[in-house]
């Protein structure tokens, strides 16, 4: 017989099963073969241990843990802690990608700081496409300076003059970042064009736009297809948006509260 055939019939040896002829044979292998004699020898303790722990009316916890190390059906308490630590941290780790990932990779692709000119030209979109409602209609400069008056609480100045080539339409109020401000709305050459004004106190919330008003009396740029023009005038801060040349956005932006202003 060879070692896989003696092992296999390791039991019935321990246990004295089995014919004469098998243990005659066995007994022969492990005399000559020392690798299947240490292996016999651990099988058979492993088995005297657990028969012992069986007979005991009480349960002790340690030696049990023993048995079972030793028999390669669990691991040492010490292994066992680090695989639940492990576990646990694991978990953890999960949890927090799963919580928090979406925001981390969210606020990678977004600016740290809100954009003046992303967030006007959002609510210039939906004005000028009436998927916004105009909450006060008109075309009297008057008319809207007074509405805007009673809707904020900072000072606004009149629509541009009709001679800037900007005819009003109307006006209300939105929010920009967790800024109020009122906007006028109305068009230059046919095109839709809206005007936005918030308190100068304002600025610090948009610091990019902040930074390039520090060197630029008016600052100019773009966002998508709407040309923009910002510029601090008097207590405002104003910023006009259309599909219109710069040009034309300037004369529109120098004219804003040049009517007297009482």
């Amino acid at each position: 017989m060879n070692c896989d055939e003696i092992r296999r019939h390791w039991n019935l040896y321990h246990d004295s099963e089995g014919d004469a002829e098998l243990h005659w044979q066995i007994s022969q292998h492990l005399e000559h073969c020392i690798p299947c004699a240490e292996w016999f020898a651990k099988q058979s303790r492993i088995e005297d241990l657990l028969t012992d722990k069986l007979r005991e009316p009480a349960d002790d916890g340690q030696v049990w843990a023993s048995v079972l190390a030793g028999a390669g059906l669990t691991r040492p308490k010490l292994a066992r802690r680090w695989l639940l630590f492990s576990t646990l941290a694991i978990c953890a780790a999960t949890l927090m990608l799963a919580v928090f990932g979406p925001w981390r990779f969210a606020r990678i692709g977004e600016h740290r700081d809100p954009s003046l000119s992303a967030l006007t030209a959002s609510w210039h979109e939906r004005l000028s496409s009436g998927r916004a409602a105009i909450p006060f209609a008109s075309s009297s400069d008057s008319e809207v300076e007074d509405y805007l008056r009673n809707e904020v609480t900072f000072p606004v100045r009149c629509p541009p003059r009709q001679d800037s080539g900007f005819a009003v339409q109307g006006a209300g109020t939105c929010q920009l970042g967790s800024q109020s401000a009122a906007f006028v709305v109305g068009q230059v050459d046919q095109t839709p064009v809206s005007i936005f004004i918030l308190s100068r106190d304002s600025l610090p919330e948009f610091p990019h736009q902040q930074q390039a008003l520090r060197t630029e009396a008016i600052h100019r740029c773009r966002e998508g297809q709407h040309e923009m023009a910002l510029s601090v005038i008097d207590r405002n801060l104003v910023l006009v948006i259309g599909d219109v040349s710069q040009e034309r956005l300037l004369r529109v932006l120098r004219a804003y509260g040049t009517y007297p202003h009482g």
